[in-house]
């Protein structure tokens, strides 16, 4: 797939770099320029590179909710607080805004940030 004027997410199973910045679990991120094994992606904070393998492409920006699902043995400095997301968590695919899901999982979303609504994409975790 021809990288230019897509957009790409980290797989759920790619092992995260320290240099990765401000990527996060579930987000979709414009694709600024594409490379033979590198692409260059536009988040907060600028622009990052991550290997092409470590992305998911898709051709046109996605409409779905993400849902994530954290690893019961991964940190979570806010466990406990009112930040604290729960173990799954949506990620609104036009902002990027993570969202507490309720008890009974829901089928759509809103955002609370930018207000986009549209269905959780259970079938594909990100």
């Amino acid at each position: 797939m021809d990288s230019s004027n897509s957009w790409a997410r980290v797989w759920v199973a790619a092992k995260r770099e320290a240099d990765w910045g401000m990527v996060r679990q579930g987000a979709w991120y414009a694709v600024l320029r594409g490379g033979a094994t590198r692409l260059v992606l536009d988040v907060p904070g600028g622009p990052i590179s991550l290997p092409n393998d470590a992305v998911e492409l898709r051709p046109d920006r996605p409409r779905h909710f993400t849902a994530v699902y954290r690893a019961r043995d991964e940190p979570n400095p806010v466990r406990g607080t009112p930040l604290d997301l729960g173990r799954v968590y949506a990620v609104c695919p036009m902002c990027a805004a993570r969202t507490r899901l309720p008890p009974v999982p829901p089928l759509s979303l809103v955002c609370g940030k930018c207000q986009h609504e549209e269905a959780v994409a259970w079938w594909e975790t990100g």
